[in-house]
């Protein structure tokens, strides 16, 4: 979770979406310790109760106060400091469409952080999708071509990187 933050560095002010989120674990563990203003998650399966109930886990297991502002689904995403994806890129149909839809979200400045399982010899296929995994260039070139900046690469684990684009 530190690790996590440390490359994210958002601020107490910040206004953050997770696309792709689920049902908001991640987000909200993330959030409990490093509170932003506002996280609007992003996912069909996502609902109010499955929220509150990560909420109601993480601080009754912390005894930290939840300070962040939650909203669902909001019908438009904008002036996001950052977006955050999840272990969702290889998920998504319509990549180029998502990739138009995060850069009009983000304020100028603002920033993309990917966490992706990656090919990394040869093409993979993610373990609970089969869908096909990317090889680290290919996301480059896809938020490049897009018009975002690429600024820097992490490595998470033995099989997932952490990727930071800028608007």
């Amino acid at each position: 979770m530190k690790e996590f933050y440390d490359f994210g560095r958002w601020k107490t002010k910040d206004h953050i979406a997770s696309i792709g989120c689920g049902y908001g674990w991640w987000e909200v563990g993330l959030c409990l310790h490093y509170p932003a203003q506002n996280l609007a998650l992003v996912d069909p399966v996502v609902q109010q109760e499955d929220i509150q109930d990560s909420i109601d886990y993480f601080t009754e297991k912390t005894g930290l106060i939840w300070n962040t502002e939650v909203e669902l689904n909001p019908e438009k995403l904008l002036h996001k400091d950052q977006i955050w994806v999840f272990n969702a890129w290889h998920e998504l149909e319509d990549r180029a469409a998502m990739l138009a839809k995060i850069k009009s979200a983000l304020k100028e400045g603002g920033i993309i952080i990917i966490e992706e399982e990656i090919s990394k010899v040869e093409r993979l296929q993610h373990e609970g999708c089969g869908k096909d995994l990317f090889f680290e260039p290919e996301i480059i070139d896809e938020f490049e071509q897009a018009g975002l900046k690429y600024i820097e690469t992490k490595t998470k684990d033995e099989v997932a990187i952490y990727l930071k684009f800028r608007k």
